[in-house]
């Protein structure tokens, strides 16, 4: 075998850390009551709303809620939004835009207990650049989330709502 000469092998170095590594994505959601934390995969939720069909994974969670709930959770999934991404990243950088992701980054985070503002900022700006022609998903924004979970405060969240005037 030749010896390589070390420049070449310096360059070579240098080379193969430039090429892109796979990003994060999250492949669960960890839903976290207090103390309890439960997790389900997004390949589980992506297969329900792509077909209609609940995988056994999703099955304990799918009999906690009434079958009009359920409709509306698959057509939450399934619903497509386009929008342009350059302007989308910028509308997401206002003062308000920054306040609404800020309130639902306590709600989904990359840990718990950590604000998941930039996360889910990221996720959607990246959704919105790299969307299919028909548009992106909320399972477009879970792929493009940076970390491989996303933890959901379920107990903040059922506050949230209940105090909210939607």
């Amino acid at each position: 075998m030749k010896n390589v000469n070390p420049i070449w092998g310096g360059i070579l170095g240098i080379l193969i850390s430039l090429v892109p590594q796979a990003a994060f994505s999250a492949d669960k959601l960890y839903l976290i009551y207090e103390s309890f934390r439960f997790s389900i995969s997004v390949d589980s939720l992506e297969i329900y709303a792509e077909e209609g069909r609940i995988t056994k994974e999703f099955a304990f969670y799918a009999s906690q809620f009434d079958e009009q709930t359920l409709k509306d959770l698959r057509q939450t999934l399934r619903k497509r939004h386009t929008i342009d991404g350059v302007r989308f990243a910028r509308l997401l950088k206002t003062p308000l835009m920054e306040d609404l992701l800020k309130s639902m980054g306590k709600i989904f985070s990359t840990h718990p207990n950590y604000n998941g503002f930039y996360a889910i900022r990221g996720a959607l700006i990246l959704a919105a650049i790299h969307q299919e022609e028909e548009g992106w998903t909320a399972i477009d924004i879970m792929r493009h989330f940076p970390t491989d979970a996303i933890s959901i405060d379920t107990k903040l969240a059922s506050e949230m709502l209940s105090n909210s005037k939607f």
